[in-house]
C-alpha cells in the first residue's frame, strides 16, 4: 500500500522546485542584455557549488568510495543536468520568443513520463496518463490565451531547436536522478554533479568571456546570480531530486507543468503583468492534472535517507 505522507511530500517538494525555477525565468529575463548566457550559467552554479561543498563535505568523504566507483554516472548527470540544461535554456532565450519557449518547455514532462515507461518500467495506468494530458491541455490554453490559431501562426528557428534539446536533456536527468547509487547520499550526489557540471562548463565560460568581453562577476547582477544560484538551483534541485526519490520521475514531471501558471503570478506581483480568464481556467485544468496523475496506482519508491 502507498505511502501517503510520501506521496504528498514528493508532490510538495516538486511544486516548490517548479516554483523556485519559474522565479528564475523571470529574473533571468530581465538581464538577458546584460549577463551572457554561459556567463549566467556558471556563475549561478558556481554559487551553488561553493555554498553546498562545505555542508556536504563530510558526506563526500566518507562516500568517497562510492564517488569514485560511481564517476561515470555522476559525470553524466552532471553533464545533462547542470553543464547543458539550464546552458541551453539561456541560449535558447536569446532567439526566440517567450511564447515558444513556454510552449517547448512543457514537452519535458512528456519526455520524461514516456523515457520512464520504456526504459524504466514505470507504469502508464489511467489516471497518470489522463492527468498527463488534462495539465497539457491547461498549459496550451495559457500559452495561446484562449486562441489556438496562435499556434498555427508560429513561426520556429533555432532557439527553439534548443529549447527541445533542453526539455530532452531534462527529462533524461530526472530519469538518471532515479537511478541514483542507493549508498550515495542525496547530499553527496547534488555536491559531485555541481561541482563535475560546473567544472566541464568552465572552457565554454572563459571563451565566452574572451568573445563577449564579460566581466568575472557583474556587481549590477549580484541578485540575480545569488537568485539563480541559491534557489534556482541548489533549492530547486534538492526538492526536484527528493520528488523523483519520493514519488518517481513520472509524477514528478506532471507537477512540472505548473511552471507556465507559477511564472504568470509572480510576474503579477513583480512585473505588474495582468492575469486574465484564461490563467484562473488554465490553472484550474493543470491543478486537476496533477490532482489526478498523483492518485493511487503507480507504485512509489522511498528514498534512501541521505
Amino acid at each position: 500500500m502507498e505511502d501517503r505522507h510520501a506521496l504528498w511530500m514528493g508532490i510538495l517538494c516538486a511544486l516548490g522546485a517548479t516554483a523556485l525555477w519559474a522565479g528564475n525565468f523571470i529574473i533571468a529575463r530581465g538581464f538577458h542584455h546584460s549577463l551572457p548566457p554561459v556567463t549566467l550559467a556558471f556563475w549561478r552554479w558556481f554559487v551553488a557549488t561553493a555554498v553546498l561543498i562545505p555542508l556536504a563535505l563530510p558526506h563526500l568523504y566518507r562516500e568517497r568510495k562510492q564517488i569514485r566507483t560511481h564517476l561515470g554516472y555522476l559525470s553524466i548527470a552532471a553533464f545533462s543536468g547542470v553543464t547543458l540544461f539550464n546552458t541551453l535554456v539561456y541560449v535558447a532565450a536569446h532567439t526566440t520568443t517567450a511564447l515558444n519557449l513556454s510552449l517547448i518547455a512543457m514537452v519535458s514532462p512528456l519526455f520524461i513520463v514516456i523515457l520512464a515507461w520504456l526504459f524504466q518500467g514505470e507504469e502508464m495506468h489511467g489516471a497518470k496518463v489522463a492527468g498527463t494530458l488534462i495539465a497539457f491541455l491547461g498549459v496550451l490554453l495559457l500559452i495561446t490565451g484562449g486562441s489556438p490559431g496562435v499556434l498555427l501562426k508560429m513561426q520556429f528557428n533555432g532557439g527553439d531547436l534548443l529549447m527541445v534539446v533542453a526539455a530532452l536533456t531534462f527529462a533524461f536527468y530526472s530519469l538518471l536522478v532515479k537511478r541514483k547509487p542507493v549508498k550515495l547520499s542525496m547530499m553527496s550526489f547534488l555536491a559531485s554533479t555541481f561541482f563535475i557540471g560546473l567544472v566541464l562548463l568552465a572552457p565554454v565560460y572563459l571563451w565566452e568571456r574572451g568573445v563577449a568581453l564579460a566581466p568575472l562577476m557583474p556587481v549590477s547582477s549580484m541578485g540575480v546570480v545569488l537568485y539563480a544560484g541559491i534557489c534556482a538551483a541548489l533549492f530547486a534541485f534538492t526538492l526536484w531530486n527528493r520528488a523523483i526519490m519520493l514519488i518517481g520521475p513520472g509524477r514528478t514531471a506532471v507537477c512540472y507543468y505548473l511552471l507556465p501558471l507559477f511564472s504568470g503570478v509572480e510576474a503579477m506581483l513583480f512585473l505588474d503583468e495582468p492575469i486574465g480568464w484564461t490563467h484562473l481556467v488554465s490553472a484550474g485544468l493543470i491543478l486537476s492534472g496533477v490532482a489526478l496523475s498523483s492518485r493511487s496506482g503507480a507504485r512509489t519508491n522511498k528514498a534512501p535517507e541521505g
